[in-house]
């Protein structure tokens, strides 16, 4: 029986979270999850490579290896709030957000989630990772109004404590355990491979 495919169709709910801790065989720590900005499109890049051995005058075996995770990331804007967390920026008393030194800027996971064809959702969460302050640009206005919106980019490595750089999960996969959706955007998610318990 054919079945509807998972082509994606859409994009919402972005969330990030701040990484505190991330130690090299050990566990990995974030801050609870908070929304980013309304979203737009997303383009994520996971500049693979590919090497193939050959020999007696033919290929033998074929070797990839994964680089950065690129994302190149289309929003609104960014609450001044926001900004400054991801950014490391800083706010002073008046609440006038200083864009200066970002040498505190900390690492994050970001989280969200693109409707398919199918009728179901594809989740994600990239896992540690830093993004750039977006370029501004601003234009007059005349007889039609043009909206500007932004674009973050970003990189993505992977974690000290077990090499991890992402996960994803659709909705109408089988044998989902189904609190890890209702959690997904609740706090990052931490893969299980423990080994089942047998009865």
């Amino acid at each position: 029986m054919a079945t509807g495919g998972k082509m994606t169709v859409g994009l919402k709910d972005l969330y990030y979270a701040v990484l505190q801790e991330d130690v090299r065989g050990g566990t990995t720590t974030y801050g609870t999850p908070k929304y980013l900005a309304g979203a737009i499109s997303a383009n994520l890049n996971p500049n693979s490579t590919s090497t193939t051995i050959h020999v007696n005058d033919a290929p033998s075996e074929t070797f990839t290896s994964q680089g950065l995770l690129e994302l190149e990331l289309g929003i609104d804007y960014l609450e001044k709030e926001v900004a400054a967390e991801i950014f490391g920026y800083r706010i002073d008393n008046n609440g006038v957000m200083a864009e200066g030194d970002q040498s505190k800027q900390p690492y994050i996971a970001l989280a969200y989630r693109s409707e398919t064809t199918d009728g179901g959702y594809k989740y994600t969460w990239l896992f540690k990772g830093k993004l750039q302050a977006p370029s501004e640009e601003m234009q007059t206005k005349g007889e039609s109004i043009e909206i500007k919106t932004g674009t973050l980019s970003g990189s993505f490595v992977a974690r000290a404590s077990d090499g991890e750089k992402k996960f994803s999960v659709h909705s109408n996969d089988k044998n989902i355990e189904p609190t890890v959706l209702v959690d997904w955007f609740s706090k990052v998610y931490q893969p299980d491979f423990t080994a089942p318990t047998t009865p």
